[in-house]
């Protein structure tokens, strides 16, 4: 069996990440090996076709790398990253999380293979097929026809396990120790200071600087012969830059720096310790030392990581402006020559604060976006730095910019910390300059989320309420601003208020109707509404719109308006036949009237209304309250609500007879309106039910002579018949034959033409006048003989020829 294993990649991440990509051949076939390693367990998920081949695989690992690796493209397998913000399926409603999501393909029509491994990757003991859900390891194997190196020997299909599917017994992966100045290993006793020697790598590793100098320092005392003196003030030099110390520390930087690169100018940390001596020397404004060794990096180590970090300083250091143009060129050269994502990001960030400080936003703007896409991790390396990035984006009000990183910093920050409560704050002020008030606004709620007590808890609850609420500009663009909260936050208090700052705009605009279009997503004692009502049936009462009022009115509670306004409303939902709302907005309206004149207005009404109510009892008190009123001040137009009193008290027979002395008052108050033709009509049927002829006689000549006057007939012929009937009682045929004549103009039904035919032959009868008797049953008949009054003018026709 050929094997061979080439080693190809090794990257890690801030969260400790470890990515292996090795290819090799068995029985001639290739294959190549990707594992994944975390320091916490994360989720891989295999995505298969329906023909159950592996298209791809996604790998999700919860929070932020500190650094990510360039996408990786071989033969057989290709695998990148991204940056996603990915909800919780288990629970909606949680916020959504930060990921960073590792993607690998089949390359060249490979296979891919997925397992879940122990850490130790050399370990034979066999892995579960039944793989968890998460894993701190994974193995992605890509083949061409199967699997390499499984045990033949072993039945799968008798277990519940598989052996480690790439498996390379009794070897481990060949390593070469430290070379001498021949290229040879090194050759060394173990001691006590190789023991300090890997805490200190351990230390500078997990960048616990300060420690690592603690012991680099107690290390170099205790042997100062060591082996590791070179290594050890190597990475003292580094602590200390990264520890960011004062001009003391810059002076020990230069002092052990400049002794170090004379000693060991061809040591492959050369570059970054001149790098870091460059740096220095800027933080103590040598300029000319820095750019020294700056220019002996970019030029002496082209292909170290720190030659076009080394030329972005270069590019840092020109201020002047006649450097405005060289800069970014220089710049664009270091960009394009970076070695790795941090390092690129660092000189594009740079470049982007150079642009900054120069006035081109557009450019700074695009380089800031860029790193924060790809790479947002940089921004937490330097956690001061990032701030006076922050600080120059607030000085050039590049606030949309600054809102984004600070609210990304914030998230990446202990909650319980200072430093969180100011991102916030910070992150939130500057999305309300950016007018990003949604943004702004989410900010603050977080804020008071998670720092409730905090001191500036009241000023943000402030802000939050004129981010939203405290609106300029034109009267179209605070609607719009309205109507955007209540559609971003619905059914919430935001958007309540929001409907009621509207609601008033509406109302300050006087467009009434439209705040009470709000009614249902308003409080039901809401004073805009009320006031939006009231006003609205003032314009209608100036219109004369009493549909208006009545319809507007229909659902409300109640109306605040002047005595007389509240007046004149009650009477137009009278007059709309809208009684019951009248009694329910108006009945209690007597007790803030202050003055006979309207009590007695508001009387009428009432007693008219409880009378249309049908509550005849309430509304003949009120009624004979009225009265007394009205004759007190002598307002005879109120003396009318006796004609109701009339109709009550007439229909109880308990009360009859006061509705019938009633009705001489009404006689003498109305002598001629034509609401006294019910009235008598009625007193007229009371006498013919007593058979009192007499006061049938009476009311029926009251009815014939009012409807005379009126011009009004609506009770003809009926009571001029019974009229006429009571002459012929009294033998006063002339008087009857002259109202039968009357009655002739009259357009009458063939039954009352047949009536009044008949009793003109009656009367004729009666005075002897035979042929005109006679001549009135001819008539009668020649409109037929089969009706009642047809069957009597026949008859009597019958008589008329016996006599003869």
């Amino acid at each position: 069996m050929l094997l061979y294993v080439l080693f190809m990649a090794f990257i890690k991440t801030a969260n400790a990440l470890e990515v292996k990509l090795n290819h090799g051949k068995e029985n001639q076939q290739p294959f190549a090996i990707l594992n994944l390693r975390n320091s916490y367990p994360f989720t891989c998920e295999q995505k298969v076709n329906i023909t159950g081949i592996v298209e791809h695989i996604s790998c999700k690992i919860e929070g932020i790398p500190q650094s990510g690796f360039n996408p990786t493209k071989s033969s057989m397998i290709s695998f990148s990253y991204e940056m996603k913000e990915l909800p919780n399926p288990d629970n909606p409603n949680e916020a959504p999380k930060r990921y960073m999501v590792v993607n690998i393909y089949p390359n060249n029509n490979s296979k891919l293979k997925l397992f879940s491994v122990f850490s130790d990757l050399k370990n034979e003991k066999p892995i579960p097929v039944t793989r968890k859900a998460l894993s701190k390891s994974y193995q992605i194997v890509a083949y061409t026809n199967k699997l390499p190196f499984i045990n033949p020997n072993e039945n799968m299909g008798n277990r519940y396990s598989i052996n480690f599917p790439i498996s390379i017994p009794k070897t481990s992966t060949p390593t070469i120790s430290e070379l001498d100045i021949n290229r040879k290993p090194l050759e060394y006793n173990a001691g006590k200071d190789l023991d300090a020697f890997m805490e200190i790598k351990d230390d500078i590793k997990n960048k616990e600087y300060v420690t690592a100098l603690k012991k680099i320092s107690e290390t170099l005392t205790e042997y100062p012969d060591t082996i590791f003196a070179k290594d050890l003030i190597y990475y003292a030099i580094v602590a200390l830059d990264k520890a960011k110390g004062d001009n003391e520390t810059n002076k020990v930087i230069i002092d052990r720096g400049t002794q170090w690169v004379k000693a060991y100018a061809s040591d492959d940390n050369a570059p970054e310790v001149m790098y870091i001596l460059g740096k220095s020397y800027l933080s103590e404004n040598r300029v000319k030392d820095s750019l020294y060794y700056f220019n002996r990096v970019a030029e002496e180590h082209e292909t170290s990581r720190y030659a076009p970090l080394s030329k972005m300083q270069i590019a840092n250091s020109l201020t002047s402006k006649a450097d405005i143009k060289r800069a970014p060129l220089i710049y664009r050269e270091a960009y394009q020559q970076a070695k790795d994502l941090e390092s690129a990001a660092e000189i594009a960030i740079s470049w982007a604060r150079f642009s900054i400080r120069n006035d081109d936003f557009d450019h700074a703007n695009d380089l800031f976006l860029k790193v924060f896409k790809v790479f947002p991790a940089y921004f937490l390396i330097d956690m001061e730095d990032s701030i006076d990035i922050l600080q120059e984006l607030e000085d050039k009000q590049r606030f949309s910019l600054a809102a984004t990183i600070a609210e990304y910093l914030s998230g990446n920050v202990p909650i319980d910390s200072e430093q969180h409560s100011w991102l916030l704050m910070k992150a939130s002020e500057f999305a309300m300059h950016a007018g990003e008030f949604d943004k702004s606004h989410k900010l603050n709620v977080e804020f008071l989320h998670y720092h409730p007590n905090h001191k500036l808890a009241d000023a943000i609850r402030a802000r939050d309420d004129s981010l939203l609420f405290d609106i300029s500009g034109s009267y179209d663009e605070k609607i719009k601003r309205y109507d955007h909260i209540i559609a971003t936050y619905p059914n919430t208090e935001n958007a309540k208020r929001a409907m009621e700052l509207k609601a008033k705009l509406f109302l300050e605009n006087k467009e009434y109707l439209k705040v009470i279009a709000m009614k249902d997503d308003l409080p039901s004692d809401s004073e805009i509404l009320q006031q939006a009502i009231d006003n609205q049936v003032l314009i209608y009462l100036e219109n004369h719109s009493c549909n208006g009022i009545a319809g507007l009115l229909s659902n409300a509670n109640k109306v605040s308006l002047t005595v007389k306004d509240s007046l004149d409303v009650f009477e137009c939902l009278y007059n709309q036949a809208n009684y019951k709302k009248a009694d329910e907005l108006f009945s209690g309206l007597h007790k803030h009237i202050k003055d006979g004149e309207n009590e007695l207005k508001w009387l009428y009404l009432q007693a008219n209304t409880l009378f249309a109510l049908g509550r005849d009892n309430e509304a003949l008190k009120a009624s004979r309250d009225v009265m007394d009123l009205a004759f007190a001040m002598g307002q005879r137009k109120y003396y009318d609500i006796a004609f109701k009193m009339f109709d009550v008290l007439f229909d109880d027979d308990r009360t009859k007879n006061d509705a019938i002395s009633l009705s001489a008052k009404i006689d003498s108050w109305f002598p001629n309106d034509n609401r006294l033709l019910p009235m008598h009509f009625a007193l007229l049927n009371n006498a013919q039910n007593n058979k009192d002829k007499l006061a049938l006689r009476h009311e029926a000549n009251v009815i014939i002579r009012l409807q005379k006057s009126l011009k009004q007939y609506d009770y003809s012929p009926y009571v001029n018949f019974i009229y006429i009937n009571g002459l012929i009682d009294e033998n006063k045929y002339e008087e009857a034959l002259n109202q039968l004549e009357w009655l002739g103009k009259f357009k009458l039904n063939t039954d009352d033409r047949q009536q009044r035919f008949y009793k003109i032959a009656n009367v004729n009868y009666s005075l002897k006048q035979m042929d005109k008797s006679k001549q009135a049953l001819n008539d009668c008949l020649e409109l037929g003989n089969t009706t009642t009054w047809g069957t009597l003018c026949n008859n009597a026709m019958g008589l008329h020829n016996n006599f003869e």
